[in-house]
């Protein structure tokens, strides 16, 4: 038995807000078709975003879906999608997994928390090209999918700084 085997899949209309700040996060969601954001608002109204899910991605608030807290982040689907949705009785089930099942969840786990450490080792230290470069490597398929503005928040930057740095690229 896998994590997310025989869950069904749910469409979710471009634009639905799954997971609001506030609230206590009860879902994982696994992206089969389309893309998700996870992002933050801040006290001026502009929008972070911390990470995208794509096909075959995990999207969560992972603190608040574990202790139970109020989330600090939103979710939301950025275009039509469809996801499996795991909940909390869902992820309990983890303790009948094979320990092969086991073991590839953790690898997953581990990946994640490496990737999420690059991304903000990143915003801290790579300059814009570098930044932007990694997203290709990171989201293949989401650079012609996504508007520039969703990926210059995520790097961010504005999106005309953005539009600079593609320039410099290309000209390269």
């Amino acid at each position: 038995m896998k994590l997310f085997d025989n869950l069904q899949a749910k469409k979710v209309p471009k634009g639905t807000i799954l997971l609001h700040k506030g609230d206590t996060c009860k879902t994982v969601y696994k992206v089969n078709e389309g893309c998700l954001k996870s992002y933050v608002i801040d006290p001026s109204g502009k929008e972070h975003i911390l990470h995208f899910a794509a096909e075959d991605w995990i999207i969560t608030d992972m603190d608040s879906f574990i202790s139970k807290k109020p989330s600090n982040i939103f979710i939301d689907a950025i275009v039509d999608s469809e996801v499996l949705v795991l909940t909390n009785s869902n992820y309990n089930d983890i303790n009948q997994l094979s320990h092969d099942d086991l073991v590839e969840q953790n690898k997953k786990l581990i990946n994640n928390l490496i990737a999420t450490n690059k991304r903000l080792t990143d915003l801290l230290s790579a300059t814009a090209e570098e930044r932007y470069i990694d997203f290709i490597r990171t989201y293949p398929t989401l650079v012609q999918r996504l508007p520039l503005k969703l990926i210059a928040s995520y790097l961010g930057m504005t999106p005309e700084y953005l539009s600079d740095v593609r320039r410099k690229l290309a000209q390269k």
